[in-house]
């Protein structure tokens, strides 16, 4: 008869659990929300959106979302390595490239993977914006005029005396009159809990009681880097350029 004592039993069995906990710690699960086929399904059929906005009082077309990178804004404080990790629970994202800062927020350019149709980056844009500590999500759009993103701001002028008109519609569309840029002029905050974003603020604001003209701040490209073959930001538009 083979005696097993006790003792040693309970020790073997100890190093083997301890070992089976080893290995699933160097082994974990990666959440993962969204990948590019999840997308296609949740995207849908159907043709694309065709934006414009106007500048002057005339009529601009920018067409549909370019399907390779969009803006993002995270929370104050979070760490470089909190917003890529929350970066990372979507496949469809290659990761940041680069960052701007408006009067507002700081702006992070976010690589999208290849193959996305402007469908598939508007619902992505939509899954980005459910993330609690991303406050901005909005579209670049490649046209004529360049790369143009969609700052968290717009430029909106009053007439006279309106200015109590804008704060009002502001209030309404849930964003904020940051500050006066000049004169009549002021510049209005959106997030990601505001009806729309800044381009879409200031489609909203066109013809308005009150107000003289409204576009969007662009975010414009002024070179291409060398990793990729779009143009990536480097600086602001209308607001830096004029200063």
């Amino acid at each position: 008869m083979i005696k097993i004592y006790l003792p040693f039993l309970s020790s073997l069995i100890m190093i083997l659990a301890f070992s089976s906990c080893r290995q699933e710690e160097a082994s974990p699960i990666r959440n993962v929300k969204a990948g590019p086929t999840l997308l296609r399904v949740q995207a849908g059929d159907g043709p694309c959106v065709s934006y414009t906005y106007f500048l002057d009082n005339q009529k601009k077309s920018l067409g549909s979302v370019f399907t390779k990178q969009v803006l993002v804004s995270f929370s104050d404080g979070l760490s470089t390595e909190a917003e890529a990790d929350i970066l990372a629970k979507y496949e469809f994202v290659k990761g940041k490239n680069g960052q701007l800062s408006s009067n507002s927020a700081i702006l992070h350019n976010v690589e999208l993977t290849d193959g996305l149709n402007c469908k598939e980056v508007e619902r992505a844009m939509r899954l980005l914006a459910g993330e609690a500590a991303i406050t901005y999500v909005a579209p670049y759009f490649l046209n004529e005029d360049g790369l143009l993103g969609i700052s968290n701001e717009a430029i909106v002028t009053v007439q006279d005396g309106q200015d109590a008109a804008l704060q009002q519609l502001a209030t309404t569309y849930r964003a904020e009159v940051l500050m006066q840029l000049s004169g009549k002029t002021y510049l209005v905050r959106v997030d990601k809990d505001s009806k729309g974003n800044a381009l879409e603020l200031a489609n909203f604001l066109k013809n308005k009681p009150g107000i003289a003209h409204a576009e969007p701040d662009f975010v414009v490209s002024l070179q291409v880097s060398e990793e990729t073959t779009y143009p990536v930001v480097t600086r602001r538009s209308r607001l830096a350029l004029a200063q």
